[in-house]
């Protein structure tokens, strides 16, 4: 039973949610939390969902419940694989996940792959140790960020006052759609119109969520709210606050930039690594990674084009990139209003 409390824990709460057929394993999750561990294993396996699920003949829906594939079956032998892996040998942590072995194929490489890259050398304990050493601290890596970006005043409007922006939405399928963004008090909205139309807009905040679209109004709950937040925020800049036990962990080069790396853990089950550029001190790139049943899901956040909006250096493009290729998308906005008032009844869910 251990195990499938923790998948309770891991996502914070137990969504209520549509109901699931013959979910014999990955129980306890909502719509939202199982559409994104079923994302997992495509990006693990490099496969599409018809690999294990068939579509009904007549309706040509899915039809999920069906266990007509022999892969659909063997797919469950290896979630109760991972399962027993991680509560038998790593005290029920996620440490064992579905890329651990596939990496992005279907079948797990049996051998190693010929010819073997040179191994470098390794190093001793006491250059590691002197290494580690001439790391900066955490804190005086953040510090530089805050004043990259206009200083302790400028970091607390970032965290605390409400936006309101601008943007185009460029999806992982290279269509565009122009999209406003408004925050304030915790809650995000966007509201967009995407070429086909109808007009769609999304709120997420700390006590739920809705969205509404062609099929008209959607409330959100529980688990599905805490993820969809947890979305939404993938967009927002770092406002400048570390954990105290946060670290540099090491060095990375992107696109040119040489970063240091902090690492540190949200809660229990999330952890994040932000990337700072060591010349400038703006962050480049954040990853966040959530635990699952069935290895950690992670969230990517490139941030670039930084610029001043009301006294505040921010990015004004920002790429997330997810085990989801469908949510993956670029916002480039044309324009960031930080510190003008928002309507807190535009948050309030149509009737």
């Amino acid at each position: 039973m251990r195990k499938f409390a923790l998948v309770i824990a891991l996502f914070g709460a137990v969504a209520v949610h549509a109901e699931q057929k013959n979910v014999q394993l990955l129980t306890n999750l909502s719509d939202w939390q199982l559409g994104a561990v079923m994302d997992n294993f495509t990006a693990s396996l490099g496969v599409h969902c018809d690999t294990c699920h068939v579509r009904n003949e007549e309706t040509k829906q899915w039809d999920f419940p069906n266990d007509a594939k022999q892969e659909k079956k063997t797919a469950r032998e290896m979630i109760r694989l991972v399962l027993d892996v991680n509560e038998k040998s790593f005290h029920g942590h996620t440490v064992v996940g579905c890329y651990t072995c596939h990496r992005g194929k279907e079948s797990p490489s049996l051998m190693v792959a010929l010819p073997v890259p040179p191994i470098p050398p390794t190093k001793s304990e006491a250059e590691e140790t002197a290494e580690r050493k001439a790391y900066p601290a955490a804190k005086d890596v953040a510090a530089k960020y805050v004043a990259a970006i206009g200083g302790e005043a400028a970091a607390k409007k970032l965290a605390t006052a409400p936006m309101t922006a601008k943007a185009s939405r460029v999806g992982g399928n290279g269509q565009a759609m122009p999209i406003e963004v408004y925050r304030s008090g915790g809650k995000f909205m966007m509201r967009g119109t995407p070429a086909e139309g109808p007009a769609m807009t999304q709120m997420y905040g700390p006590e739920g969520g809705w969205m509404t679209g062609r099929q008209g109004v959607h409330t959100i709950t529980g688990g599905d709210a805490a993820t969809a937040l947890a979305s939404a925020r993938a967009y927002e800049p770092f406002d400048g606050t570390l954990p105290e036990k946060a670290r540099v962990v090491g060095k990375e080069t992107i696109d040119g930039h040489e970063t240091w790396i902090v690492g540190a853990s949200i809660d229990e089950h999330t952890r994040q690594r932000l990337y700072f550029d060591a010349t400038t001190g703006l962050v480049l790139r954040r990853v966040v990674s959530m635990d699952s049943p069935v290895g950690r899901l992670p969230t990517q956040t490139d941030f670039d084009d930084y610029r001043d909006a009301a006294g505040v250096k921010v990015p004004f493009t920002v790429r997330v990139a997810g085990v989801n290729g469908g949510q993956s998308a670029t916002r480039k906005y044309t324009s960031i209003d930080l510190g003008a008032p928002v309507d807190e009844k535009m948050f309030e869910a149509p009737k």
